[in-house]
């Protein structure tokens, strides 16, 4: 090493030597002034506002408490609304329906109770036509019986599923044709073919027809008439024995005794279940084999039946509509 660089690397170290030094002294005068910011002001003394006006504040609270008002609940369609109580609002139409009250209706003939009770979807159009319990009914069925919508062992009797289709006729066509002995009354039966029979009283009639009938007394009656001068209006008693019945024969006036069948259809869920009974016939619900239902009548718009027991004994009579 030559001795020129050796001067010159003495140099820099006396300089950084002397730079370390400054730089510590500089530290130690600042760190006297950071003891200082640590310091808390020095608040000043508020003013002395004398003794707690304890008369005044206790003359204020008496006023609170003798003028003290109770909670109104506001009323609304004859209801009280409670102020804890939360509301259940609707809006539909631009119009708002309170569930909590039951006009107006949001899903009319269902009450909103209804809804509100039993969990509906009351906000879809179509919730009367939904049928969560899957039993077969819908909301709107089990509304108007008072079941449960949600319970599938809750709903109406079956038999409000099972409808009229049709009522079929057998003709049974009877007519008084003379007015004099033998009295010849002719009868179609439900095959069609006419048949003739001279009728005598206290004797059976009706031969190929089971002989059902049984003649009674002839009473020869007129009437005016515009055209004639006069119209045969004669009659003639006769007993029915099947239907256990009398009638009364007007001259060329025909009565039918038809017999009916009712033709039902029992339609739940997936059901379908065409019935064809007479009148007094009994049949069974498919899926309630264990009761068995009577026919009681047949009508053209409507049928009567009745549950029977195992002693053949005959319940509430049903009425069964057309649909």
């Amino acid at each position: 090493m030559s001795k020129g660089q050796s001067n010159t690397e003495l140099i820099t170290l006396i300089v950084m030597a002397v730079a370390a030094i400054a730089f510590s002294g500089w530290m130690i005068v600042d760190s006297r002034g950071f003891a200082d910011s640590l310091k808390l002001p020095v608040v000043a003394e508020k003013k002395d506002f004398g003794a707690v006006p304890i008369e005044k504040a206790s003359a204020a609270i008496l006023r609170l408490t003798e003028n003290f008002k109770s909670w109104i609940s506001p009323v609304r369609s004859n209801k009280p609304v409670h102020l804890n109580k939360s509301v259940l609002l609707v809006q539909k139409d631009d119009k708002i329906f309170d569930l909590f009250l039951e006009d107006p209706l949001l899903r009319a003939p269902m009450s909103n109770e209804y809804l509100r009770k039993n969990g509906l979807a009351y906000l879809s159009p179509n919730v009367g036509e939904m049928d969560p319990d899957k039993d077969g009914f819908t909301n709107l069925e089990e509304f108007h019986r008072g079941t449960n919508p949600k319970d599938a062992q809750s709903h109406p009797p079956v038999t409000d599923k099972l409808y009229l289709v049709q009522r079929i006729s057998h003709d049974f066509i009877i007519v008084l044709k003379s007015s004099s002995p033998p009295y010849q009354v002719f009868i179609t039966p439900t095959d069609g073919k006419r048949k003739g029979f001279f009728v005598e009283e206290g004797k059976p009639f009706g031969q190929g027809v089971g002989e059902r009938f049984v003649g009674g007394k002839f009473e020869k009656k007129v009437v005016p008439d515009p055209k004639t001068g006069e119209k045969d209006v004669s009659e003639l008693a006769v007993e029915d024995k099947v239907q256990k019945t009398k009638l009364t024969l007007v001259k060329d006036v025909e009565q039918n005794l038809a017999e009916y069948d009712a033709k039902l259809e029992f339609r739940l869920g997936s059901v379908v279940q065409t019935i064809v009974e007479k009148k007094g016939g009994t049949f069974r619900l498919k899926g309630y084999d264990a009761i068995t239902y009577k026919i009681i009548d047949i009508q053209d718009d409507n049928a009567v039946i009745s549950q029977i027991d195992e002693k053949g004994l005959t319940g509430k009579e049903i009425v069964i509509k057309k649909g």
